[in-house]
C-alpha cells in the first residue's frame, strides 16, 4: 500500500494562510509493528492546499504491507507564519535529535543497521509531537487490509480541545470589546477534511 496526500480543506477558525505539520500514523499495520508514521510540512492559502498535480516527493507519505485491521490517524497543528513554524520545528528537532544521538551511541555498539537507528528516531519525533499542545485537529478510519480498494480516503478533522477565536479584531480594539465579539469553537467541532489517495 502506497499512501499520499491529495487535497486538504480547513474551516472556521484554521481556514488561515501559512504552514502546519501533519501527523499520519498506521496503528498495527501487521503483526510485530505497532505504528508506522509520516511527518509533512504543509503549506496553506486560506485553509487549503491541493496535491493533485504535486510530484510524488512533495505528496508521498507511507509505504507499508498492511495485514488485518489497521487504525489510519491523522493530526494537525495550528498553521503558523514561516518564522513561528520554524521555531516549534528548532524545538522539535532539539528534542528529537537529542533522542537520537542517544540512539546512536546505543546502537552502534550493538552493530544495529542505520536505517533502523532513522526509524527508530523519527518515531520519537512523531511521540513528541504527539505529546505537545500544538496539535489542535485530528480525525482517523478503521481500515480493514483485505476490504481495501484503490482510490480516495476521505478523513473528517475535529477540534481537539475547545477554541476562543477573535479573528478579524483588531489588537488596538478595546479588550472588552474583542472579547464580546471572540468566537468559541468548542471540543469535537468539525474544522476540516483531509483526502488522501491509496495505491495498492
Amino acid at each position: 500500500m502506497i499512501l499520499s496526500l491529495h487535497s486538504f480543506a480547513l474551516a472556521a477558525p484554521l481556514d488561515l494562510s501559512g504552514e502546519c505539520l501533519l501527523l499520519v500514523e498506521l496503528l498495527l499495520p501487521r503483526n510485530g509493528i505497532a505504528r508506522k508514521t509520516a511527518l509533512k510540512e504543509v503549506r496553506l492559502s486560506k485553509g487549503k492546499a491541493s496535491f493533485a498535480r504535486a510530484p510524488f516527493y512533495e505528496r508521498g507519505l507511507l509505504k507499508e504491507k498492511l495485514d488485518g485491521p489497521v487504525g489510519l490517524k491523522v493530526s494537525i497543528t495550528r498553521p503558523l507564519k514561516h518564522p513561528e513554524l520554524a521555531q516549534f520545528m528548532r524545538q522539535l528537532w532539539a528534542t528529537g535529535l537529542e533522542s537520537s544521538g542517544e540512539l546512536l551511541s546505543s546502537s552502534l555498539l550493538r552493530y544495529t543497521p542505520f536505517d533502523d537507528v532513522v526509524e527508530e528516531a523519527s518515531e520519537q519525533v512523531a511521540d513528541r509531537i504527539a505529546e505537545e499542545p500544538a496539535l489542535i485537529a485530528e480525525g482517523g478510519l478503521d481500515l480493514d487490509s483485505e476490504r481495501l480498494s484503490a482510490g480516495e480516503i476521505r478523513i473528517p478533522l475535529k477540534l481537539l480541545s475547545t477554541l476562543r477565536s477573535s479573528r478579524g479584531l483588531a489588537l488596538s480594539q478595546q479588550r472588552e470589546k474583542r472579547k464580546s465579539a471572540s468566537q468559541t469553537y468548542k471540543k469535537g467541532r468539525l474544522v476540516g477534511e483531509i483526502a488522501l489517495h491509496l495505491e495498492l
